[in-house]
């Protein structure tokens, strides 16, 4: 791909991971974080920006073509911490995306977006939200709003609820979730090339016993190279003790702060 693309949060754990898959598919892949990133291929430039400062955001997205975005605060916090890194981040960019001529924005959603569904259940993209935590609110902010600016200014977006991403899985969810560093990445490429307006797929890899229906992502062009299932049987039995988590998809998001019988969030919709 003749492509230059900004990729935030690139100092972070997942962006970390995905880096050397994506940088030689990238004519420039333009770094940018709070914290200073150190380029580690040829094709890669440094920018130290904070998100949260719109004067920032024309200079980073000079000459763009698309943005990966997997900047902000990855995990359960308070409001405090989580509006400006997973709120008023994401607006700037997007409405610096817009002005800047950006043609589509691929980013990191989060399986929390959905984690109050119950595990039994199988979905796939267009799934309604359920939340598991004021993190995964933020990540439903961000799937709306990628699609308001997808139909009104025409930026196409693809959100990623991504699952676990790390080189091996570690217990029983991840048997289901788990998505390897190379199959994410070859996602994120497919949302640097697909025909699509605002879609919303599933960072996983190939396991028996997701569940998510993924085939929008393979229509797309997705096709994941990786398997949780060689875990399956050393990993059956590393299950938590606690009811919500085992229930629903979001595990200990769900969990942390739920009150009263597990399966009272449960609807029929």
């Amino acid at each position: 791909m003749s492509l230059r693309v900004l990729l935030t949060g690139a100092g972070g754990k997942v962006a970390r991971q995905i880096r050397p898959y994506l940088a030689p598919a990238c004519a420039e892949l333009r770094l940018t974080d709070l914290v200073p990133v150190m380029p580690e291929h040829a094709n890669e430039t440094a920018h130290t920006a904070d998100l949260t400062d719109a004067r920032a955001l024309p200079a980073l997205l000079e000459g763009v073509h698309a943005v990966v975005h997997f900047a902000g605060y990855p995990r359960e916090a308070d409001w405090a911490t989580l509006l400006p890194a997973n709120i008023v981040a994401v607006a700037q960019l997007w409405e610096a995306a817009v002005d800047a001529g950006v043609q589509r924005i691929v980013y990191a959603s989060s399986n929390h977006a959905v984690g109050y569904l119950p595990r039994q259940r199988r979905i796939d993209g267009r799934a309604s939200p359920r939340p598991d935590s004021r993190y995964g609110v933020t990540k439903v902010f961000m799937e709306a709003l990628a699609s308001l600016h997808a139909d009104k200014h025409g930026l196409r977006g693809l959100g990623m609820r991504i699952g676990h991403c790390a080189a091996a899985p570690s217990d029983a969810r991840m048997l289901a979730n788990w998505v390897h560093p190379e199959d994410l990445a070859a996602l994120v490429r497919v949302g640097l090339q697909a025909d699509y307006h605002h879609d919303v797929v599933y960072g996983v890899s190939h396991n028996a016993a997701s569940w998510w229906d993924n085939r929008r992502a393979e229509a797309l062009g997705y096709r994941p190279r990786h398997s949780a299932d060689a875990w399956s049987a050393l990993l059956a039995d590393q299950r938590s003790d606690d009811a919500v988590a085992e229930l629903y998809q979001g595990g200990s998001f769900a969990a942390a702060g739920h009150v009263g019988d597990p399966e009272r969030p449960t609807r029929a919709d």
